[in-house]
C-alpha cells in the first residue's frame, strides 16, 4: 500500500478567489502581511501586527547564504532533496563531523534512552564556554544568554532537527557569525531518540513528508514526552530537566509540526503571555518577537499564531493559541521564569519548505536574542528575584494560580484558511470537514490571553512528610531547593484533604487521571516528624512546587493519579465488631445529635447499610484519619525555630548490604 498524497480538490470558489491566490514567490513582508492582521489587544497581537510593518534589513533572516554550500557539507536531508530525514546514526555522524571541523561546537550526551541510545546535545560557544559555569559567567559578565532549542520531542515531527543541522553546518563553516555571537547555544537535535528510530512512511499520515518515512510520536514505552514535563515519569523527561537544572538557559524553543486545519501559513507560533509569564519576560517578548516574525515573513515564509479551532466543524468560529498546561514544554518553562516559544510547522506544506522556514525563523530569533541578550538576562534575573521576594517570610500575602486557560476579550485576526466544505464520508458515514486548494482568508476571533482558572493563597512553603518516594523523585528531578527537618516540630499548617475523588476509567499516559475531586484545606497544628522535607517559597522555581502539590492543579501529582493511595481505605472493621461500639456511642447525646443531623442532611443514609457502616466506622478510634490526607502540608508562616539541613536525594534502587543501623535509645536519665 502506498502512502496517500496530501491533496486538495479544486474549489468551486476558484474563480472568485484567484485574485487572492498565493503567489509562487512571496514578496518581502508578504505584501504588508495582508493575510494576517486585523488584530486587537495582547502581546501576540502586537507580534503579529509587526508583520505589517516594514522589516529592517538588519532583522531579516537570510533565505539563502551568499555562496552555495559545498556538496560535502550538505545535510543529509538537503542531499536527498528533502525526500528523507537522516537516521539517528547518520544524524550523530554528521554532528560529529561538524564538531571536528569547528572549535566552537561540542557534541556530548545529556541522557540515555530506555532503548540504550545516547541523547545528543550540541553546545555552541564562540568562547569555548562548554560548561554550565562558563556559560553562566558569560551571561553575568557580558549579557550573553543561553538558548535551548529542543527538537523531535515527537519522533515524526522532525523539521526542527533538519533545520538545526543546516544552522549548525553554517556555524561550523563560519557563515552565520551573528548567530555565533548571539548566545551560548544548546541544541537537542533529537529528544525522543527511540521514537525517532521507529521509522515508517506511514507514520503521521496527515504530514507531507519526508516521503521516505519519519519516526513515531511516542517513546518506546508509549509515553508522549510532551505530556511529561511536570510528572517526569520518563527517563527522557528526567534527562531534559537535568539539562535545564545544570545549564539554566534563558530562552527555550520547542520545535513541532502540527496538522488539523488547513491554511496558507507554513509556520505557526505561540508563547505564554503575562500573567502566566512573568512581567519582565513578557515585556521582552513584546519588544523582540515582532522583528523575528517580520524577518521570517520577509524571507518568504508566511506565518501566524498557532491554530487550534474553537469549532472543529467551522473554522469561521475562531482559533485559540493557548500554550497549554505544564505537562507541555511551553506551559512548563514559564513556571521556571523562562520564555518558551512553541514552533508548529504546518504539516500540509512540503517538507523542504517547512524545514527552510523553520531554519530562517531560528536564525532570525537567535539574531534578535543577540541584539537583546543583556536585556533578556536581566529580565530572567528580575523575574526570579520577584518570585523569591513574594515567597519570603515577611512578604505581603499574595495568590498563586493553579491553572490557566485562553480567555479574556478575544482579539481578531485574518487567517488565510483554505476554502472548506462539508463532504459525506464513506469511511465514517457522516459529513466531515474538507479543504479546497483555493484560499479563503477569514477574519475570526482569536483567543490567546491567559486567564487564571483558580487561585489559592501563596504559602511560605510546603512540608512533605517522609515515606513518599514518588514525591521525593519529582523534587529531585525539578531541581527544587529542599531542606530536611532534623528533629520533630509542632507546626501551624494547612493540611490538604481530598474526598469524593473520581478517576477516569481509561488510562492516559499509563495512569488513571483524577476526573473530579473535593478539596478542603484545614488550618491546624501538627506534629511533623524528623525527616520531613521543607520546600521554601523563597526560591525561583517555586511555581513548580505549587503545580506538583496543589491537587486541583491540572498536572499535580494527585491529578495524575500518583498519590491516589491517599483516598484508599486500607483497614476494615467487621459489622459485628462495630456494633457494640455504636450502641455505646449512642448513649452520648452529642453523638446521637450528629447521627440525626447526618440523616437529615442525606435522606438516603438511613436505608443504605454500607453508608451507615462507613459513617459509624469514621466515629471510632480505629478509623484511619490519614484517608484523604495528602502527604504535603501548606505552611503559611515559617516557624521561628526549627532545625533543617540540605537534603540529598537517595538514589533509587536496592541498598547495598551492610550492618543494621543502631537504634536511637535514650541515655540513662533522659525521658523516653
Amino acid at each position: 500500500m502506498r502512502r496517500p498524497r496530501i491533496t486538495r480538490p479544486s474549489s468551486p470558489r476558484a474563480v472568485e478567489a484567484q485574485a487572492e491566490a498565493r503567489p509562487a514567490a512571496m514578496p518581502a513582508a508578504r505584501q504588508q502581511a495582508a493575510a494576517l492582521v486585523s488584530l486587537t489587544l495582547g502581546s501576540l497581537a502586537l507580534a503579529a501586527l509587526a508583520l505589517a510593518m516594514p522589516c529592517p534589513a538588519a532583522h531579516a533572516a537570510p533565505a539563502a547564504a551568499a555562496a552555495p554550500v559545498p556538496d560535502e557539507w550538505l545535510t543529509p536531508a538537503e542531499r536527498d532533496g528533502f525526500r528523507s530525514t537522516p537516521s539517528y546514526d547518520d544524524t550523530v555522524a554528521f554532528l560529529g563531523r561538524l564538531a571536528a571541523a569547528s572549535p566552537a561546537i561540542r557534541l556530548e550526551r545529556f541522557g540515555v534512552s530506555p532503548q540504550g541510545r545516547d541523547m545528543p546535545l550540541v553546545v555552541v560557544s564562540a568562547e569555548g564556554a562548554f560548561t554550565p559555569d562558563a556559560a553562566q559567567r558569560l551571561a553575568r559578565e557580558r549579557g550573553k544568554p543561553i538558548v535551548l532549542i529542543q527538537n523531535g520531542i515527537h519522533g515524526g515531527e522532525i523539521d526542527g532537527k533538519d533545520a538545526s543541522l543546516m544552522i549548525l553546518r553554517d556555524l561550523a563553516l563560519g557563515r552565520l557569525p551573528q548567530v555565533l555571537d548571539a548566545a551560548t547555544l544548546l541544541v537537542v537535535p533529537i529528544y525522543n531518540v527511540d521514537g525517532h528510530e521507529r521509522t515508517s512512511p506511514f507514520n503521521r499520515p496527515n504530514q507531507d513528508g519526508p516521503q521516505a518515512g519519519m519516526g513515531f510520536r511516542t517513546s518506546a514505552d508509549g509515553l508522549d514526552l510532551n505530556r511529561d514535563h511536570l510528572k517526569a515519569a520518563s527517563p527522557e523527561a528526567r534527562a531534559v530537566l537535568d539539562l535545564f537544572n545544570r545549564w539554566r538557559p534563558h530562552f527555550h524553543v520547542d520545535d513541532h509540526v502540527t496538522d488539523g486545519a488547513d491554511f496558507d501559513w507554513v509556520l505557526t507560533w505561540s508563547w505564554a503571555e503575562a500573567p502566566q509569564l512573568a512581567a519582565p519576560l513578557d515585556a521582552w517578548m513584546r519588544r523582540h518577537m515582532p522583528p523575528v516574525l517580520a524577518a521570517t515573513e520577509a524571507a518568504g515564509h508566511p506565518n501566524g499564531p498557532y491554530v487550534s479551532l474553537l469549532d472543529d466543524d467551522d473554522p469561521a468560529q475562531g482559533i485559540s493559541s493557548y500554550v497549554g498546561e505544564p505537562r507541555y514544554a511551553t506551559g512548563y518553562y514559564p513556571l521556571r521564569n523562562r520564555p518558551s516559544v512553541l514552533v508548529e510547522m504546518h504539516s500540509y506544506q512540503p517538507y523542504g519548505e517547512r524545514v527552510r522556514a523553520n531554519r530562517d525563523f531560528l536564525v532570525a530569533l537567535l539574531g534578535e536574542v543577540g541584539r537583546g541578550g543583556a536585556d533578556l538576562v536581566a529580565a530572567v534575573a528580575a523575574a526570579e528575584a520577584a518570585t523569591v521576594g513574594r515567597g519570603r517570610a515577611g512578604a505581603e500575602p499574595s495568590a498563586v494560580a493553579l491553572g490557566w486557560q485562553a480567555g479574556g476579550e478575544p482579539g481578531r485576526i485574518r487567517v488565510p484558511f483554505h476554502d472548506w466544505y462539508p463532504d459525506d464520508s464513506v469511511a465514517l458515514g457522516v459529513p466531515i470537514l474538507r479543504y479546497h486548494d483555493a484560499p479563503r482568508p477569514v477574519e475570526v476571533p482569536w483567543l490567546h490571553e491567559p486567564v487564571p482558572v483558580a487561585t489559592v493563597a501563596r504559602p511560605r512553603g510546603y512540608l512533605v512528610l517522609p515515606g513518599w518516594p514518588q514525591v521525593e523523585a519529582r523534587l529531585a528531578a525539578h531541581g527544587l531547593r529542599v531542606e530536611r527537618l532534623e528533629a520533630p516540630a509542632e507546626v501551624a499548617v494547612e493540611s490538604i484533604h481530598v474526598a469524593a475523588a473520581d478517576f477516569n476509567a481509561d488510562p492516559y499516559q499509563g495512569v488513571h487521571r483524577a476526573a473530579s475531586m473535593q478539596v478542603q484545606r484545614v488550618a491546624e497544628r501538627r506534629e511533623v516528624p524528623a525527616g520531613s522535607l521543607w520546600v521554601s517559597a523563597a526560591q525561583p522555581d517555586f511555581a513548580v512546587a505549587v503545580q506538583l502539590f496543589e491537587p486541583e492543579a491540572p498536572d499535580s501529582l494527585f491529578s495524575w493519579g500518583l498519590l491516589s493511595t491517599v483516598v484508599e481505605r486500607k483497614e476494615y472493621i467487621e459489622p459485628r465488631v462495630l456494633e457494640p461500639w455504636v450502641r455505646e456511642m449512642l448513649q452520648d447525646p452529642a453523638v446521637r445529635r450528629r447521627w440525626q443531623q447526618a440523616q437529615e442532611a442525606d435522606p438516603a443514609l438511613a436505608g443504605d447499610a454500607r453508608a451507615r457502616w462507613l459513617w459509624w466506622y469514621r466515629q471510632t478510634p480505629s478509623w484511619d484519619d490519614t484517608v484523604g490526607l495528602l502527604p504535603v502540608l501548606r505552611v503559611m508562616a515559617v516557624p521561628a525555630a526549627w532545625t533543617t539541613t540540605a537534603w540529598r536525594p537517595v538514589a533509587a534502587g536496592p541498598v547495598a548490604p551492610g550492618p543494621l543501623a543502631a537504634p536511637q535509645v535514650p541515655e540513662a536519665g533522659e525521658e523516653d
